[in-house]
């Protein structure tokens, strides 16, 4: 004689569960996006924190040959430099990248930025970063064959609206990054 036995509930939501994870984890890729550089680099950062606080536009200079653009704002006192290049295969972008950051010397690792990603900031360390104060912030990024920088140095004459601290800073930098990463993936 055969006992059928029900499954208890809880191990019926266990095994779907680790069913539905198995599913949606082998739709998932480590890969980076296939990205594409289309046209002018500026168009990728009309959108950025700078713009957001600052209603003038700025003075564009732009490099589309080379994947370079340079916005500078309020007279000069705001600079932000863009460089994105997507290069025929990993070995190439990895050398580029690696150049960034030998000449950018000492830099901090990032994660969650592509494979590979670090940041180079500079400001008067002696007393607490103010965004009145000179500084620089640059994010290098690799991901696949783009090497991406991007790069805020200046300060403001007005600090009414700007991060309060130095990581609340880097964060909006950030995300700058992530958005131009995002264009460049076609996802954004």
């Amino acid at each position: 004689m055969c006992h059928h036995r029900a499954m208890p509930p809880i191990v019926r939501r266990a095994a779907t569960t680790l069913a539905l994870a198995a599913a949606l984890l082998a739709g998932c890729s480590d890969d980076p996006p296939d990205y594409r550089l289309d046209g002018d680099v500026c168009a990728l950062i009309t959108e950025n924190q700078v713009q957001a606080r600052i209603p003038e536009a700025p003075e564009q200079r732009s490099d589309p040959a080379n994947g370079q653009c340079e916005l500078a704002y309020a007279s000069g006192s705001i600079t932000l430099l863009l460089f994105a290049e997507v290069l025929p295969d990993e070995a190439a972008a990895q050398a580029k990248f690696d150049q960034f950051k030998t000449a950018d010397g000492t830099v901090s690792e990032v994660t969650g930025l592509g494979q590979e990603a670090y940041l180079r900031r500079w400001h008067d360390d002696s007393k607490p970063w103010q965004p009145q104060n000179l500084s620089v912030f640059k994010f290098v990024v690799r991901d696949g064959g783009l090497v991406l920088s991007y790069h805020y140095s200046g300060f403001v004459t007005e600090p009414a609206g700007w991060p309060a601290t130095e990581q609340e800073m880097q964060d909006a930098l950030r995300g700058d990054v992530v958005r131009v990463m995002d264009r460049l993936a076609g996802s954004a």
